[in-house]
Protein backbone atom coordinates (compact mmCIF):
# COMPACT_ATOMS: atom_id res chain seq x y z
CA UNK A 1 0.00 0.00 0.00
CA UNK A 2 1.09 3.56 -0.70
CA UNK A 3 1.53 5.71 2.42
CA UNK A 4 -1.22 7.93 3.80
CA UNK A 5 -1.20 11.33 2.09
CA UNK A 6 -3.25 13.58 4.38
CA UNK A 7 -3.95 14.28 8.05
CA UNK A 8 -5.87 17.06 9.79
CA UNK A 9 -5.04 18.18 13.34
CA UNK A 10 -2.99 15.05 13.96
CA UNK A 11 -0.79 14.67 17.00
CA UNK A 12 2.87 15.51 16.60
CA UNK A 13 3.81 11.86 16.98
CA UNK A 14 1.25 10.77 14.40
CA UNK A 15 2.63 13.34 11.96
CA UNK A 16 6.20 12.14 12.47
CA UNK A 17 5.08 8.54 11.93
CA UNK A 18 3.35 9.51 8.66
CA UNK A 19 6.42 11.41 7.47
CA UNK A 20 8.66 8.45 8.26
CA UNK A 21 6.35 6.14 6.31
CA UNK A 22 6.34 8.55 3.37
CA UNK A 23 10.11 8.89 3.47
CA UNK A 24 10.50 5.11 3.23
CA UNK A 25 8.38 4.97 0.05
CA UNK A 26 9.58 8.18 -1.55
CA UNK A 27 10.99 8.00 -5.05
CA UNK A 28 12.29 11.00 -6.99
CA UNK A 29 13.06 10.42 -10.65
CA UNK A 30 14.43 12.75 -13.29
CA UNK A 31 13.34 11.22 -16.58
CA UNK A 32 13.09 12.36 -20.20
CA UNK A 33 9.64 12.97 -21.63
CA UNK A 34 10.08 9.76 -23.63
CA UNK A 35 9.83 7.75 -20.39
CA UNK A 36 6.45 9.16 -19.33
CA UNK A 37 3.18 7.79 -20.67
CA UNK A 38 -0.50 7.99 -19.85
CA UNK A 39 -2.60 4.82 -19.91
CA UNK A 40 -6.22 4.74 -18.73
CA UNK A 41 -5.52 8.09 -17.10
CA UNK A 42 -2.70 6.67 -14.99
CA UNK A 43 0.96 7.62 -15.29
CA UNK A 44 3.27 4.91 -16.57
CA UNK A 45 7.06 5.21 -16.30
CA UNK A 46 9.06 3.20 -18.84
CA UNK A 47 12.75 2.69 -19.55
CA UNK A 48 13.88 4.63 -16.48
CA UNK A 49 17.21 3.79 -14.87
CA UNK A 50 16.88 1.51 -11.82
CA UNK A 51 17.45 2.79 -8.29
CA UNK A 52 20.72 1.56 -6.80
CA UNK A 53 21.07 1.70 -3.00
CA UNK A 54 22.95 -0.15 -0.27
CA UNK A 55 20.01 -2.57 -0.18
CA UNK A 56 20.41 -3.48 -3.85
CA UNK A 57 18.82 -2.57 -7.18
CA UNK A 58 15.16 -1.57 -7.38
CA UNK A 59 13.14 -1.16 -10.54
CA UNK A 60 11.27 2.13 -10.71
CA UNK A 61 9.27 1.52 -13.87
CA UNK A 62 5.59 1.00 -13.20
CA UNK A 63 2.15 2.56 -12.91
CA UNK A 64 1.38 5.48 -10.63
CA UNK A 65 -1.96 7.02 -9.69
CA UNK A 66 -1.81 10.82 -10.18
CA UNK A 67 -2.92 13.19 -7.44
CA UNK A 68 -4.63 16.51 -8.07
CA UNK A 69 -1.28 18.24 -7.53
CA UNK A 70 0.36 16.01 -10.15
CA UNK A 71 -2.39 16.87 -12.64
CA UNK A 72 -1.78 20.56 -12.03
CA UNK A 73 1.91 20.09 -12.79
CA UNK A 74 1.10 18.01 -15.87
CA UNK A 75 -1.27 20.66 -17.17
CA UNK A 76 1.27 23.40 -16.56
CA UNK A 77 4.15 21.58 -18.23
CA UNK A 78 2.11 20.62 -21.30
CA UNK A 79 0.19 23.87 -21.64
CA UNK A 80 -3.21 22.22 -21.11
CA UNK A 81 -5.94 23.98 -19.06
CA UNK A 82 -6.21 22.37 -15.64
CA UNK A 83 -10.01 22.22 -15.80
CA UNK A 84 -9.73 20.31 -19.10
CA UNK A 85 -7.42 17.72 -17.54
CA UNK A 86 -9.76 17.25 -14.57
CA UNK A 87 -12.79 16.80 -16.81
CA UNK A 88 -11.08 14.30 -19.10
CA UNK A 89 -9.75 12.31 -16.16
CA UNK A 90 -13.28 12.02 -14.80
CA UNK A 91 -15.14 11.49 -18.09
CA UNK A 92 -12.77 10.47 -20.91
CA UNK A 93 -9.43 9.05 -19.73
CA UNK A 94 -8.84 7.72 -23.24
CA UNK A 95 -8.91 11.27 -24.63
CA UNK A 96 -6.63 12.38 -21.81
CA UNK A 97 -4.19 9.63 -22.82
CA UNK A 98 -4.22 10.86 -26.42
CA UNK A 99 -3.53 14.44 -25.34
CA UNK A 100 -0.73 13.63 -22.91
CA UNK A 101 1.01 11.05 -25.07
CA UNK A 102 0.70 13.16 -28.19
CA UNK A 103 2.27 16.19 -26.56
CA UNK A 104 5.04 14.22 -24.86
CA UNK A 105 5.95 11.89 -27.71
CA UNK A 106 5.01 13.83 -30.82
CA UNK A 107 3.66 12.22 -33.99
CA UNK A 108 5.19 10.70 -37.08
CA UNK A 109 3.68 9.05 -40.15
CA UNK A 110 4.94 6.22 -42.32
CA UNK A 111 5.81 7.15 -45.87
CA UNK A 112 5.28 4.99 -48.96
CA UNK A 113 8.97 3.97 -48.94
CA UNK A 114 8.69 2.67 -45.37
CA UNK A 115 10.43 5.58 -43.67
CA UNK A 116 8.75 7.68 -41.00
CA UNK A 117 8.32 11.41 -41.28
CA UNK A 118 8.06 13.51 -38.12
CA UNK A 119 4.89 15.59 -38.17
CA UNK A 120 5.15 16.94 -34.63
CA UNK A 121 8.40 16.66 -32.63
CA UNK A 122 8.56 14.88 -29.29
CA UNK A 123 9.08 16.91 -26.12
CA UNK A 124 12.83 17.25 -25.55
CA UNK A 125 12.62 18.19 -21.87
CA UNK A 126 13.29 16.13 -18.75
CA UNK A 127 11.02 16.25 -15.70
CA UNK A 128 11.30 15.53 -12.01
CA UNK A 129 8.63 13.04 -10.96
CA UNK A 130 7.98 12.90 -7.23
CA UNK A 131 6.47 9.49 -6.52
CA UNK A 132 5.53 7.08 -3.77
CA UNK A 133 6.25 3.45 -4.42
CA UNK A 134 3.78 0.74 -3.51
CA UNK A 135 5.35 -2.71 -3.47
CA UNK A 136 3.33 -5.12 -5.55
CA UNK A 137 0.83 -2.52 -6.72
CA UNK A 138 0.30 0.91 -8.15
CA UNK A 139 2.22 3.78 -6.65
CA UNK A 140 1.30 7.45 -6.32
CA UNK A 141 2.38 10.22 -8.71
CA UNK A 142 2.71 13.19 -6.36
CA UNK A 143 4.10 15.95 -8.57
CA UNK A 144 5.53 16.69 -11.99
CA UNK A 145 8.17 19.39 -11.65
CA UNK A 146 11.09 21.01 -13.42
CA UNK A 147 14.39 19.16 -13.37
CA UNK A 148 15.81 22.23 -11.58
CA UNK A 149 13.70 21.76 -8.46
CA UNK A 150 15.63 21.71 -5.16
CA UNK A 151 15.58 18.33 -3.43
CA UNK A 152 17.94 18.88 -0.51
CA UNK A 153 15.38 18.46 2.29
CA UNK A 154 12.00 16.79 2.60
CA UNK A 155 9.22 17.48 5.11
CA UNK A 156 10.77 15.38 7.87
CA UNK A 157 14.21 16.94 7.42
CA UNK A 158 12.69 20.42 7.45
CA UNK A 159 10.65 19.69 10.55
CA UNK A 160 13.75 18.54 12.42
CA UNK A 161 15.71 21.64 11.34
CA UNK A 162 12.90 24.07 12.22
CA UNK A 163 12.42 22.42 15.61
CA UNK A 164 16.16 22.70 16.32
CA UNK A 165 16.17 26.38 15.36
CA UNK A 166 13.21 27.12 17.66
CA UNK A 167 14.85 25.38 20.60
CA UNK A 168 18.20 27.03 19.88
CA UNK A 169 16.36 30.34 20.24
CA UNK A 170 15.43 29.34 23.79
CA UNK A 171 11.73 28.74 23.14
CA UNK A 172 9.89 26.20 25.28
CA UNK A 173 7.32 24.94 22.80
CA UNK A 174 4.70 22.29 22.32
CA UNK A 175 3.07 21.19 19.09
CA UNK A 176 -0.69 20.95 18.69
CA UNK A 177 -1.85 21.76 15.14
CA UNK A 178 -0.24 19.46 12.59
CA UNK A 179 -1.70 19.14 9.10
CA UNK A 180 -0.51 17.17 6.10
CA UNK A 181 -1.91 17.31 2.59
CA UNK A 182 -0.86 16.43 -0.94
CA UNK A 183 0.38 20.02 -1.22
CA UNK A 184 2.02 20.90 2.06
CA UNK A 185 2.75 20.23 5.72
CA UNK A 186 1.77 22.75 8.41
CA UNK A 187 2.90 22.62 12.05
CA UNK A 188 2.11 25.14 14.80
CA UNK A 189 4.63 25.45 17.60
CA UNK A 190 3.13 27.08 20.71
CA UNK A 191 5.12 29.04 23.30
CA UNK A 192 2.48 29.89 25.96
CA UNK A 193 5.18 31.08 28.35
CA UNK A 194 5.37 34.30 26.31
CA UNK A 195 1.92 35.74 27.03
CA UNK A 196 0.11 38.94 28.00
CA UNK A 197 -3.41 39.90 28.92
CA UNK A 198 -5.32 41.51 26.04
CA UNK A 199 -8.61 42.71 27.54
CA UNK A 200 -9.52 45.14 24.75
CA UNK A 201 -8.62 42.71 21.98
CA UNK A 202 -10.85 40.02 23.53
CA UNK A 203 -13.51 42.21 25.13
CA UNK A 204 -16.80 40.29 25.23
CA UNK A 205 -15.55 37.38 23.13
CA UNK A 206 -16.70 33.87 23.98
CA UNK A 207 -15.56 30.69 22.28
CA UNK A 208 -18.13 29.22 19.85
CA UNK A 209 -16.74 25.79 20.74
CA UNK A 210 -17.86 26.02 24.38
CA UNK A 211 -21.48 25.46 23.36
CA UNK A 212 -20.77 21.96 22.10
CA UNK A 213 -22.69 22.69 18.90
CA UNK A 214 -19.61 22.96 16.70
CA UNK A 215 -16.60 20.66 16.51
CA UNK A 216 -13.09 21.17 15.23
CA UNK A 217 -11.90 19.12 12.29
CA UNK A 218 -9.74 16.06 12.78
CA UNK A 219 -7.96 15.30 16.01
CA UNK A 220 -7.73 18.19 18.45
CA UNK A 221 -6.26 18.62 21.93
CA UNK A 222 -7.58 21.47 24.06
CA UNK A 223 -4.72 23.67 25.25
CA UNK A 224 -5.64 23.44 28.93
CA UNK A 225 -5.99 19.66 28.76
CA UNK A 226 -2.76 19.41 26.82
CA UNK A 227 -0.80 20.89 29.71
CA UNK A 228 -2.71 18.95 32.36
CA UNK A 229 -2.85 19.88 36.05
CA UNK A 230 0.27 22.01 35.72
CA UNK A 231 -1.08 24.29 33.02
CA UNK A 232 0.46 27.75 33.35
CA UNK A 233 -2.92 29.48 32.93
CA UNK A 234 -5.38 29.58 35.81
CA UNK A 235 -9.09 29.04 35.25
CA UNK A 236 -10.68 32.28 34.16
CA UNK A 237 -7.53 33.72 32.63
CA UNK A 238 -7.77 34.60 28.97
CA UNK A 239 -4.45 35.90 27.71
CA UNK A 240 -2.88 35.65 24.29
CA UNK A 241 0.50 34.06 23.66
CA UNK A 242 3.05 33.66 20.89
CA UNK A 243 3.16 30.73 18.50
CA UNK A 244 4.88 29.97 15.19
CA UNK A 245 3.35 28.48 12.05
CA UNK A 246 5.71 26.45 9.85
CA UNK A 247 4.64 25.37 6.38
CA UNK A 248 6.59 23.45 3.75
CA UNK A 249 5.83 21.89 0.37
CA UNK A 250 7.48 18.94 -1.32
CA UNK A 251 5.31 19.11 -4.42
CA UNK A 252 5.98 22.46 -6.03
CA UNK A 253 5.62 25.24 -3.45
CA UNK A 254 9.29 26.04 -3.86
CA UNK A 255 9.56 27.75 -0.46
CA UNK A 256 8.99 27.29 3.23
CA UNK A 257 7.43 29.84 5.56
CA UNK A 258 7.70 30.48 9.27
CA UNK A 259 5.23 32.99 10.64
CA UNK A 260 4.46 34.35 14.12
CA UNK A 261 0.94 33.75 15.40
CA UNK A 262 -0.95 35.50 18.19
CA UNK A 263 -2.96 32.68 19.76
CA UNK A 264 -5.94 33.06 22.07
CA UNK A 265 -6.09 30.72 25.06
CA UNK A 266 -9.86 30.98 25.33
CA UNK A 267 -10.54 29.27 22.01
CA UNK A 268 -7.20 28.43 20.34
CA UNK A 269 -7.92 30.95 17.58
CA UNK A 270 -4.77 32.07 15.84
CA UNK A 271 -4.14 35.48 14.29
CA UNK A 272 -1.39 34.76 11.76
CA UNK A 273 0.94 37.74 11.27
CA UNK A 274 1.85 36.87 7.70
CA UNK A 275 3.57 40.22 7.06
CA UNK A 276 5.96 39.51 9.95
CA UNK A 277 7.04 36.04 8.82
CA UNK A 278 9.94 34.72 6.79
CA UNK A 279 9.73 32.97 3.43
CA UNK A 280 12.75 31.15 2.04
CA UNK A 281 12.92 29.67 -1.45
CA UNK A 282 14.38 26.19 -1.89
CA UNK A 283 17.13 26.94 -4.40
CA UNK A 284 18.15 24.19 -6.77
CA UNK A 285 20.31 23.45 -9.81
CA UNK A 286 19.70 21.21 -12.79
CA UNK A 287 19.34 17.58 -11.74
CA UNK A 288 20.95 14.67 -13.54
CA UNK A 289 18.64 12.02 -14.98
CA UNK A 290 17.86 8.99 -12.87
CA UNK A 291 16.82 8.45 -9.26
CA UNK A 292 17.81 11.42 -7.10
CA UNK A 293 18.91 11.12 -3.47
CA UNK A 294 20.61 14.08 -1.71
CA UNK A 295 23.90 13.28 0.03
CA UNK A 296 24.17 13.37 3.81
CA UNK A 297 26.54 16.33 3.54
CA UNK A 298 23.99 18.26 1.47
CA UNK A 299 21.27 17.51 4.00
CA UNK A 300 23.51 18.56 6.90
CA UNK A 301 24.44 21.89 5.34
CA UNK A 302 20.86 22.67 4.32
CA UNK A 303 19.59 21.74 7.77
CA UNK A 304 22.12 23.98 9.50
CA UNK A 305 21.07 26.93 7.35
CA UNK A 306 17.35 26.42 8.02
CA UNK A 307 17.97 26.03 11.76
CA UNK A 308 20.05 29.22 11.87
CA UNK A 309 17.44 31.24 9.94
CA UNK A 310 14.73 29.94 12.25
CA UNK A 311 16.71 30.72 15.41
CA UNK A 312 17.38 34.31 14.32
CA UNK A 313 13.69 34.96 13.56
CA UNK A 314 12.32 33.28 16.68
CA UNK A 315 14.72 35.15 18.99
CA UNK A 316 13.04 38.38 17.88
CA UNK A 317 9.51 37.02 18.21
CA UNK A 318 10.13 35.70 21.73
CA UNK A 319 10.79 39.16 23.16
CA UNK A 320 7.87 40.30 25.36
CA UNK A 321 7.94 43.73 23.75
CA UNK A 322 7.32 42.10 20.35
CA UNK A 323 4.09 40.50 21.58
CA UNK A 324 3.06 43.77 23.25
CA UNK A 325 3.63 45.72 20.04
CA UNK A 326 1.68 43.33 17.86
CA UNK A 327 -1.24 43.13 20.30
CA UNK A 328 -1.36 46.94 20.51
CA UNK A 329 -1.45 47.21 16.70
CA UNK A 330 -4.18 44.57 16.45
CA UNK A 331 -6.22 46.13 19.24
CA UNK A 332 -6.29 49.53 17.55
CA UNK A 333 -8.25 48.02 14.65
CA UNK A 334 -10.05 45.28 16.59
CA UNK A 335 -12.08 47.65 18.79
CA UNK A 336 -13.84 49.27 15.82
CA UNK A 337 -17.57 48.36 16.06
CA UNK A 338 -19.40 46.44 13.34
CA UNK A 339 -22.87 47.97 13.25
CA UNK A 340 -24.44 45.67 10.65
CA UNK A 341 -22.82 42.19 10.67
CA UNK A 342 -25.13 40.76 8.00
CA UNK A 343 -23.89 43.46 5.62
CA UNK A 344 -20.29 43.96 6.72
CA UNK A 345 -19.18 40.35 7.17
CA UNK A 346 -20.36 39.11 3.72
CA UNK A 347 -18.96 42.22 2.03
CA UNK A 348 -15.55 41.71 3.61
CA UNK A 349 -15.38 37.98 2.97
CA UNK A 350 -16.66 38.13 -0.60
CA UNK A 351 -13.82 40.50 -1.35
CA UNK A 352 -11.37 37.95 0.05
CA UNK A 353 -12.61 35.08 -2.11
CA UNK A 354 -14.75 33.18 0.40
CA UNK A 355 -17.49 30.94 -0.95
CA UNK A 356 -21.15 31.38 0.00
CA UNK A 357 -21.02 28.48 2.48
CA UNK A 358 -17.83 29.86 4.02
CA UNK A 359 -19.37 33.32 4.42
CA UNK A 360 -22.34 31.79 6.24
CA UNK A 361 -20.05 29.68 8.41
CA UNK A 362 -17.99 32.70 9.47
CA UNK A 363 -21.14 34.75 10.09
CA UNK A 364 -22.45 32.00 12.38
CA UNK A 365 -19.15 32.03 14.28
CA UNK A 366 -19.31 35.83 14.53
CA UNK A 367 -22.77 35.72 16.09
CA UNK A 368 -21.80 32.89 18.45
CA UNK A 369 -18.64 34.75 19.49
CA UNK A 370 -20.64 37.70 20.78
CA UNK A 371 -18.00 40.32 19.94
CA UNK A 372 -19.61 42.91 17.58
CA UNK A 373 -16.33 44.46 16.48
CA UNK A 374 -13.74 44.15 13.75
CA UNK A 375 -11.79 41.95 16.17
CA UNK A 376 -14.83 39.69 16.35
CA UNK A 377 -14.62 39.24 12.58
CA UNK A 378 -11.01 38.07 12.90
CA UNK A 379 -11.94 35.67 15.69
CA UNK A 380 -14.83 34.30 13.63
CA UNK A 381 -12.62 33.66 10.60
CA UNK A 382 -9.99 31.91 12.71
CA UNK A 383 -12.61 29.84 14.54
CA UNK A 384 -14.24 28.81 11.27
CA UNK A 385 -10.88 27.71 9.89
CA UNK A 386 -10.69 25.16 12.69
CA UNK A 387 -13.79 23.30 11.46
CA UNK A 388 -12.66 23.00 7.83
CA UNK A 389 -11.62 19.44 6.97
CA UNK A 390 -9.35 20.29 4.03
CA UNK A 391 -5.93 21.21 5.51
CA UNK A 392 -4.95 23.55 2.68
CA UNK A 393 -8.21 25.50 2.68
CA UNK A 394 -8.17 25.73 6.48
CA UNK A 395 -4.72 27.32 6.32
CA UNK A 396 -5.77 29.75 3.58
CA UNK A 397 -8.84 30.83 5.56
CA UNK A 398 -6.90 31.36 8.78
CA UNK A 399 -4.36 33.50 6.93
CA UNK A 400 -7.20 35.89 6.05
CA UNK A 401 -8.31 36.57 9.64
CA UNK A 402 -6.19 39.67 10.23
CA UNK A 403 -6.90 41.01 6.74
CA UNK A 404 -10.63 40.53 7.32
CA UNK A 405 -10.35 42.49 10.57
CA UNK A 406 -8.52 45.33 8.84
CA UNK A 407 -11.19 45.56 6.13
CA UNK A 408 -14.01 45.40 8.67
CA UNK A 409 -12.37 48.19 10.68
CA UNK A 410 -12.60 50.45 7.62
Amino acid sequence: MAPQLTARNATAQDLVTLLQQQKAEKLDLVVPASSVWSKDGKIVVKNAEPLITDDGVSQVNGTYLPTEVFDEGLASKLGIPGAYVRRLRAERPDVLDANVNGLLHGRSVRQADGTREEVYPADSRAFLLRLFRADGGEGVARAMLSDKYALSMDNLDMLVAINKGIRDAGAQVSTRVTDLSERAMRVRFEAPGINIQAPQLLDGYRSPFDSGNVSRAGYFTDLRKQYGDHHIFRTGEAPVFIAFDFRNSETGGGAYTLTPVIEVVRCSNGLVMRKEGIRKVHLGSKLEQGAVTPSLDTLRKAGELVAAETRDAVVQWLKPEYLQRIVAELTEKAVKPVASPTVTVPAVLNGLGFSGDEVQGVLDMFIAGGQPTAGGVAQAVSAYAQVIEDPDRAYEVELRAVEAMELAAK
